[in-house]
């Protein structure tokens, strides 16, 4: 599905929060420089935060340090949310483990709060340290620790709710996928607030960022198409932008495929919302071709997306169909190989479309 702009936009939450740590990590993936003094090492007097637990209030005149407990590979996450904290300069938020730094964010002048997401390294004792830039800096300031609620999704199984219970939640989903497949996650907003982003991430096994977006104010959905790279079971993180909390709901599906001859035409259906179909078809050298495209049941209430492309992987032509042209013909030669007809509908709709092909003299 087509992404609009607004999807592919920075969050404000990354573009305060630089972290170090990937979200699926294995050995050796943290850099372990050693920091200077023992101003980041956990302190023997340092308040103590809880996963889920009540936030420590601070009352600032200065900078602060507090500690936690965690398990290798919890994936877990530090608010903070001014109270009567002044605004005069940032705030500073690091999270260190044995003179490392894990990972760091900032609670810029203008927000009310911000949160740094972080995967631990190893099981031990944490400290945050809390640095406002100005020196004047003074007031309270709540800082809570939250973990990641987990679930599973299935190819083309049902939708699955993502409740979203505390402020600085995430929530981590898994899926098996095979390299080669074509698939698309269909997110929708229940109750979460639509004043903000609320940020999807996909992730291979081995954690590298696959495709992202985010369901925003500007619409109520969001369909991110993708193509499978590495066999094993992928990551998807759900991460609403502000302290909302509420539900969505993530849903997995595939690709519909079909095989095109020239004269016979097709019809191609969708029984799925965010369903894409590949439709290919054979072509010898210099040979002239005329594609008709047009919906049975399938509406064009949203645009319905169509490309045709070379054995190279090279689109050779394109159309939309919409309300006011609901029909498309598009005209090609060829060269030697097989073709490969994409039709990608950007709404949630299901329903017919029938394609059309046929040899110019």
């Amino acid at each position: 599905m087509a992404v609009h702009s607004a999807a592919v936009r920075r969050s404000r939450r990354w573009l305060t929060v630089a972290l170090t740590a990937a979200l699926a990590v294995g050995p050796g993936t943290f850099p372990t420089p050693a920091l200077a003094g023992n101003a980041h090492l956990p302190r023997p007097g340092d308040r103590q935060l809880t996963v889920g637990g009540p936030g420590v209030l601070l009352d600032l005149t200065g900078p602060a340090t507090l500690g936690f407990q965690a398990s290798a590979g919890q994936r877990l996450t530090v608010l903070a949310q001014r109270r009567t904290l002044t605004a005069d300069d940032n705030t500073d938020l690091t999270i260190v483990r044995d003179g490392a730094t894990v990972a760091e964010g900032t609670l810029i002048v203008t927000w009310a709060s911000a949160s740094v997401d972080f995967t631990a390294p190893a099981a031990g004792a944490y400290t945050v340290r809390i640095s406002p830039r100005a020196a004047k800096e003074r007031g309270t300031l709540l800082v809570s620790l939250v973990g990641a609620s987990s679930g599973t999704l299935a190819l083309r199984g049902p939708s699955r709710t993502v409740t979203i219970a505390k402020a600085g939640e995430r929530a981590i989903l898994t899926f098996p996928a095979t390299a080669g497949q074509r698939l698309t996650l269909v997110a929708r907003r229940g109750t979460l607030p639509k004043d903000e982003y609320t940020n999807l991430d996909i992730h291979n096994p081995s954690g590298e960022l696959n495709t992202s977006g985010a369901v925003g104010y500007d619409s109520d959905y969001r369909t991110l198409d993708f193509d499978v790279t590495e066999t094993g079971r992928h990551t998807v993180e759900v991460n609403p932008d502000t302290d909302g909390t509420g539900t969505l709901t993530v849903q997995l599906t595939g690709s519909v495929t079909a095989v095109l001859t020239p004269g016979k035409p097709a019809r191609i259906t969708f029984t799925q919302p965010g369903e894409r179909a590949f439709v290919t078809f054979r072509a010898a050298e210099s040979e002239q071709f005329r594609l008709t495209a047009h919906p049975g049941t399938l509406t064009t209430a949203e645009n319905i997306q169509l490309k045709v492309r070379t054995p190279a992987g090279l689109d050779v032509v394109d159309a939309t169909l919409t309300t006011a042209e609901p029909t498309a013909t598009l005209s090609f030669s060829s060269s030697a190989g097989t073709y490969t007809i994409e039709i990608d509908p950007e709404g949630l709709d299901t329903g017919t479309l029938t394609l059309d092909l046929s040899r110019l003299p």
